[in-house]
């Protein structure tokens, strides 16, 4: 481990996307290089995943996601950490903890497939009401069958992701879970902040020698 590779996850909807933009640009601000990505990733097998949920299921829709998280491992992940970035990504394993069991895939045969992959120094774990996330889903538009159900299929995901948070937990996984509530993204932020610098911390993780004087002199 790192002490960089930070992830965040939860229900759609619940503010992810926009959680990771300013949490990225607040541990920028404290004289971090950050990479910012997702999963599924932008490359052809990470669309085929995020797009093709009506056309491939259970066995082989796990078998293209991990394949997806690999080859994103290989070639931009492993990469940023190599060079001292921390990266934090949107969405891990806990999605596919959470999305494949409800796709009928039993929770050994997830592990088994995803056990080569890299393991977070702290994955971020957001909830909030099931009913608003899915309604901004919804608003944002969506493209996974996994998302089409209303407030009782976002309640289901949501208590899968509580019950996800300490299988990782019992897993050895540091986890962190963050009930939103009625906080603002900017508040939200600002107190993941606090967590991811003390994995950073914790991990002995170092700024770059240029950023560090810059961030002693602020």
């Amino acid at each position: 481990m790192t002490g960089r590779f930070i992830v965040v996850d939860g229900p759609s909807g619940v503010g992810k996307t926009t959680t990771v933009a300013l949490l990225a640009n607040l541990v920028t601000a404290d004289g971090w290089e950050v990479h910012r990505t997702k999963e599924p990733s932008h490359t052809t097998l990470g669309e085929t995943a995020r797009h093709g949920t009506d056309e491939y299921r259970g066995l082989t829709l796990a078998c293209l996601v991990a394949a997806d998280r690999y080859h994103h491992l290989e070639t931009e992940i492993r990469p940023a950490l190599a060079a001292g970035k921390v990266v934090i990504c949107d969405r891990y394993l806990a999605t596919s903890l959470v999305l494949q069991r409800l796709d009928g895939v039993d929770g050994p045969f997830i592990w088994a497939i995803n056990q080569h992959i890299e393991r977070p120094d702290l994955t971020i774990i957001l909830t909030g009401d099931p009913v608003r996330s899915r309604a901004r889903a919804a608003a944002r538009g969506i493209h996974s069958r996994f998302h089409r159900g209303g407030p009782e299929a976002g309640r289901q995901e949501r208590e899968r992701y509580d019950q996800v948070a300490k299988e990782l937990t019992d897993a050895g996984f540091p986890i962190h879970r963050h009930e939103i509530g009625e906080q603002k993204p900017q508040e939200v932020a600002a107190e993941l902040l606090l967590r991811v610098r003390a994995t950073l911390t914790a991990t002995g993780a170092q700024l770059p020698t240029g950023n560090a004087a810059r961030s002693n002199e602020s």
